[in-house]
């Protein structure tokens, strides 16, 4: 090996640890400009920001957060194909406990800063169908697989259960569902997309990604097996 070789190996490994090292860097400074701009808007009422008490409560965090979140954990739940593992359920089931006593304390204290108090439950299916729609993402075509008559029941029941606040929010004037007013229109909006993804999208990528393999591609490929005739020599 020459002095060139060496040198170019050298460089080589020096680039492909420099994006390594750049990543961290580039994750601190843009989370110590995040935490910049909030104690600035919070704490010094920086006009330009548009963060303060009354413009960025948790509820406008929620909106702003809740989609981008679901669409980072994807990958992670993809690349996992034997489900989430006991660490993850445990985080995930936390962070919703956590959520349901915020809201349960943000109505009944009420906690101001929560933002929670003035919300129906139409705005808390615009914030969740959604997210929640793509989250669940890698787990439909499981859940086409593993549906039996009895889901189908499951979700009937489900579907009457939610049928009584629809009913009560439009005839008899429950304020606190927000369904008064909304129409065909606005119920479009709500669950246009959401539905979408488990209904046309998931199964259409589904088939095409079936319908792009080959049968040798799902063959597993092994070592070449001889025919197991002996080769006749000719004298």
């Amino acid at each position: 090996m020459t002095v060139f070789d060496r040198s170019s190996e050298v460089s080589g490994r020096g680039g492909r640890a420099a994006p390594k090292l750049a990543r961290p860097a580039l994750v601190a400074i843009g989370l110590a400009l995040i935490v910049t701009i909030v104690w600035g808007g919070y704490g010094h009422h920086w006009p330009w920001t548009g963060i303060n008490g009354r413009t960025a409560r948790l509820w406008e965090w929620l909106n702003l957060l809740l989609l981008p979140v679901a669409v980072g954990v994807l990958p992670i739940w993809v690349s996992r194909r034997g489900g989430l593992g006991r660490r993850h359920l445990a985080v995930v089931l936390g962070a919703l406990s956590i959520l349901v006593l915020l809201v349960v304390l943000g109505y009944t204290v009420p906690w101001a800063w929560t933002g929670f108090v003035g919300n129906t439950l139409w705005d808390w299916l615009n914030l969740l169908a959604l997210p929640f729609a793509v989250a669940l993402l890698p787990v439909y075509h499981q859940i086409y697989h593993a549906w039996r008559p009895r889901h189908t029941t499951w979700a009937l029941i489900a579907f009457g259960v939610f049928l009584i606040p629809v009913l009560g929010g439009y005839f008899g004037d429950w304020r606190w569902t927000g369904f008064h007013g909304n129409t065909l229109w606005d119920w479009l909006h709500l669950l246009l997309l959401p539905l979408l993804l488990p209904a046309v999208i998931v199964p259409t990528v589904v088939a095409t990604q079936h319908a792009g393999r080959t049968p040798s591609d799902a063959e597993p490929r092994g070592p070449r097996r001889s025919s197991g005739h002996p080769v006749r020599r000719s004298d």
